[in-house]
């Protein structure tokens, strides 16, 4: 199983290289970037010739791209110029580093006056028949772009988004009818939907489109909306990290998640730790 640092580590101005040399140092088996760079400190020209660089020097690491069209409420121009970019990027992340995945999205779904904490009233609890129709459209152009580049999709189950629980993103890909385009299970943001999938739930219902994992986890708080929540390293927190690598290893279509740390605290030392934490917890479930 490979293991990816996703960028949220350690992002910021400055910072890119030495998140880069972080994967590195606690061997990782490749990162998770943003396909856009939006950090301020160089542009995306400047951005790609960084990542090229840490290819060539480590041509054993695997590189995953995240990014996002706006298919679903998103302006036609915003759409057509949200699908040239990432029709681009395919090309570039093939070529330059080797891509064989990204984690996708296909843009909010926020109606007026709802705000981005309802997570019930957002996203496929938001959306109307139309939403999936044009996301599933554009879903097929990418599908078969990404397809000529021997590259999978994978939708990340996230809050605000048409794909944020098990049954409206099977929903979603049945529309689309790629065999390159799946799901990226994330429980850590299925737990803050109110009716977010259990893990058994999920996998039942969605593993077998499931390409990609991101992992982290928080302490989930009780509360109006969802409740609140504390991020927190892996082997802590709601969520049996556990019982979601067991149901990963068993899925013949995945072989790379990511674990995250969306949180301002140490995310060098919580990348040292976690890697730890999951190469122990690999070697346990797989008899090593």
């Amino acid at each position: 199983m490979n293991v990816l640092l996703h960028v949220n580590y350690y992002e910021g101005p400055g910072r890119l290289q030495e998140f880069l040399n972080t994967a590195v140092k606690y061997g990782y088996n490749g990162v998770e970037l943003r396909g856009k760079y939006t950090q301020g400190d160089m542009d995306q020209t400047q951005y790609r010739a960084v990542v090229e660089e840490f290819k060539q020097k480590h041509p054993e690491m695997q590189i995953v791209f995240g990014q996002m069209v706006p298919f679903c409420r998103g302006s036609e121009e915003e759409v057509k110029q949200g699908t040239e970019f990432f029709m681009d990027l395919l090309s570039w992340a093939s070529k330059a580093c080797g891509s064989t995945l990204f984690n996708a999205f296909t843009g909010p779904v926020v109606p007026a006056g709802v705000v981005w904490t309802e997570s019930d009233k957002i996203g496929s609890g938001g959306a109307e028949e139309s939403d999936y129709i044009k996301s599933a459209e554009g879903l097929r152009i990418l599908g078969k772009e990404a397809a000529r580049y021997s590259i999978r999709l994978a939708l990340e189950t996230h809050c605000g988004y048409l794909h944020d629980l098990a049954d409206p993103g099977m929903k979603l890909l049945e529309m689309a009818g790629c065999d390159n385009v799946g799901l990226n299970h994330d429980q850590g943001n299925i737990i803050l939907h109110p009716h977010g999938n259990s893990i058994k739930d999920y996998f039942e219902k969605a593993g077998a489109r499931t390409y990609y994992a991101h992992l982290k986890n928080l302490h989930k708080v009780a509360g109006q909306n969802g409740g609140g929540y504390a991020v927190c390293r892996l082997s802590d927190g709601s969520i049996n990290t556990r019982l979601v690598v067991s149901n990963l290893l068993q899925l013949k279509n995945l072989d790379t998640f990511a674990v995250e740390y969306p949180c301002p605290g140490d995310g060098i030392y919580a990348a040292k730790k976690d890697i730890e934490y999951i190469r122990e917890l690999l070697a346990d479930l797989q008899g090593a």
